[in-house]
């Protein structure tokens, strides 16, 4: 199954059986995420999805990636009124009730997939401290905290 929105000048949200791709159109885009074109994103690197229906304000749906940094370097995040909000955030999909319905059946779709994909996933001990190692460079996390998650999986 493949769902794929199209917010006209704005925005083009894509999931396939092994993916989601986001891909950002015009001035707009631009302006709120920091540039313009596509991100595809496999369902075992999406963390969760952060969803709010529109009502009286837009509703949005921003994929929270498992490591990395949500921020497009746009001029959404500046202003302290979006700063931390969805219009700065690149894995984000801003839309309108006439979009609501169709953003429903792709939420369920991407959080069934998620599901799907953690339940197959077992990590190792390994794994986790590459993980956080990788945090670690991305200064993500300390020092000290990546010393004691390595502590833990290590079990010294």
């Amino acid at each position: 199954m493949q769902i794929e929105i199209k917010i006209p000048e704005h925005a083009i949200i894509t999931a396939d059986s092994e993916k989601v791709t986001i891909e950002h159109r015009g001035l707009r885009s631009f302006a709120n995420h920091g540039g313009t074109g596509s991100s595809t994103i496999p369902y075992s690197a999406i963390a969760s999805i952060d969803y709010k229906k529109p009502g009286i304000t837009r509703g949005h749906i921003i994929i929270v990636p498992i490591s990395g940094s949500e921020h497009g370097g746009g001029l959404g995040g500046l202003d302290p009124l979006y700063a931390g909000s969805a219009w700065s955030k690149k894995n984000a999909i801003i839309f309108g009730k006439k979009h609501q319905e169709e953003m429903n059946k792709l939420v369920e779709l991407i959080n069934k997939k998620i599901a799907l994909t953690n339940s197959n996933i077992t990590v190792s001990s390994a794994d986790e401290l590459a993980k956080f190692k990788k945090l670690l460079d991305n200064n993500a996390i300390t020092q000290e905290e990546y010393e004691a998650k390595k502590k833990q999986l290590l079990n010294l």
